[in-house]
């Protein structure tokens, strides 16, 4: 189980200003991605010459099984902009990083400005064989923060969070998934995950769901016995909806604490998800 205190988006932007201010230069930036990236679990990170052309600033690797000798790892090239973190991004300077991806490739776009949810999402979708993905400032902060990247803690005492580790208000006992699913499969509901208010789906249950590629409304049981109606977003492979599930189950405290936990995963024949949560 893990704990964090949850941020107000005041608090990040706070943060963000004294977070950008610590660069002096744009170079400056791309030389703190490349631990930065390291952190986040990519490898081969190497620094391009800097040109200063507005090109790919940094490229790296996202290993894959080594006993398959990587021919499933994928390279990213990654652009960075020191951005002022009051302005914002606009969507061609997404796509041209786009343009310099080549077959099995991806882009990341990392800056400390703003980038709408719509830029972000059509930054994926608009050419699946040539994904973008998107960290604007805010995200930038938070996963330093979850990271423990340049940031000194105080400990904040969380009433909620002791109580769901001394096992107080539980409100139900996980029961068995229903046999009428498949094999049910684990996964870590993370801080990103109730920061952004969704549930990032496991791949077998993506697989199981027939989409359209279309938003579609879906039923999700949790637990066993509370329903809840539920979006589904395929550009991004996640439900919404799911605030009031965080707060009854204990993932996001009335104090703002956030808490990290297990769950198990199924859907049937009928397109109905059940998730238990540990």
């Amino acid at each position: 189980m893990r704990i964090i205190k949850e941020f107000t988006e005041k608090e990040l932007r706070v943060v963000l200003d004294d977070f950008y201010s610590y660069f002096q230069s744009g170079f400056e930036f791309e030389e703190f991605l490349k631990p930065f990236l390291e952190t986040i679990g990519l490898t081969e990170v190497f620094v391009t010459k800097k040109t200063g052309d507005g090109g790919v600033d940094l490229t790296a690797v996202k290993e894959g099984i080594s006993e398959i000798n990587n021919v499933d790892s994928v390279k990213y090239r990654i652009q960075a902009k020191r951005n002022a973190p009051n302005s914002t991004i606009s969507p061609e300077k997404i796509d041209a990083l786009r343009g310099n991806l080549g077959f099995n490739e991806k882009g990341l776009f990392i800056t400390t400005a703003k980038v709408s949810a719509k830029a972000k999402e059509q930054a994926v979708t608009k050419d699946p064989y040539k994904p973008v993905y998107v960290i604007d400032g805010i995200e930038l902060v938070q996963i330093c923060i979850d990271k423990q990247i340049g940031f000194a803690y105080k400990p904040v005492f969380s009433k909620g969070a002791l109580d769901t580790f001394t096992n107080k208000k539980i409100l139900v006992t996980p029961p068995t998934l229903p046999s009428t699913t498949n094999e049910y499969v684990e996964k870590t509901i993370t801080t990103n995950d109730v920061r952004g208010r969704i549930l990032s789906l496991p791949r077998v249950i993506i697989d199981g769901i027939k989409s359209n590629k279309q938003k579609q409304s879906m039923e999700l049981i949790v637990n066993g016995e509370d329903r809840y109606a539920v979006t589904f977003c395929p550009s991004r492979n996640y439900l919404s909806q799911v605030t009031d599930i965080f707060r009854k189950y204990g993932l996001l405290q009335e104090d703002g604490a956030i808490v990290e936990k297990n769950t198990k995963w199924a859907i049937d024949d009928n397109q109905t998800i059940y998730l238990t949560i540990m």
